[in-house]
């Protein structure tokens, strides 16, 4: 279930989220979204979990995230993994009207499901911290000028002729959607150029 009534036009907001039901909850990840009021072990958590993993469902949005400079993945220049590589590193906070528009999209969606005749609901917002779970993007901008974009309307980067870009970098956020679709897309649109234009020479 679906609903894009908030994607856009939401009075003194920049963006927006639709509204979905979440994807079928394996017990462990029922675990980790428990109400407040449900202790986080012992016999009373088991006890919950066995009667109303069943008989729940979630409702959310992916929020289209402000894009901050601050924010990026980088290559951690210290820590390592087991096997001595480079770990990723996190850094950056979210924009404060993101945090409106969570906010703002929970009570949509507890709404929702109150009307649908939920018994008990409860929210949870995600705070400043960035975190691996979003569907990263942005940084490689399409445009035809070199000082506003880094690559033209093919994913080509302006610069370097033989590099293209088919990801969700070329898409400066990535709307209030899961970005799948709009990636495979790009996909197909880069690699068509590729193949019937390209011949090598830097094309506009």
């Amino acid at each position: 279930m679906a609903i894009s009534d908030y994607n856009h036009g939401n009075p003194g907001l920049v963006g927006g989220a639709m509204l979905c039901n979440e994807f079928i909850r394996l017990p462990i990840q029922f675990a980790g979204a428990l109400p407040p009021f449900v202790p986080k072990w012992g016999k009373a958590n088991k006890d919950f979990m066995r009667q109303f993993y069943r008989r729940s469902i979630a409702a959310q949005g992916p929020t289209q995230e402000m894009p901050v400079f601050d924010k990026r993945i980088e290559v951690d220049p210290v820590v390592k993994d087991f096997w001595g590589i480079p770990v990723v590193r996190f850094s950056g906070l979210r924009h404060d009207n993101d945090i409106k528009v969570a906010h703002f999209l929970a009570d949509k969606a507890e709404a929702w499901l109150k009307e649908a005749g939920a018994v008990h609901t409860w929210q949870s917002v995600a705070g400043k911290q960035s975190t691996p779970g979003q569907h990263q993007s942005g940084t490689c901008r399409m445009g035809n000028d070199p000082k506003t974009s880094v690559t033209n309307k093919y994913g080509q980067l302006h610069e370097i002729d033989n590099i293209f870009i088919a990801d969700g970098s070329l898409h400066v956020t990535n709307g209030g959607y899961n970005p799948a679709l709009t990636i495979l897309t790009l996909g197909f649109w880069v690699g068509g150029h590729i193949v019937e234009k390209w011949k090598g020479t830097h094309m506009k």
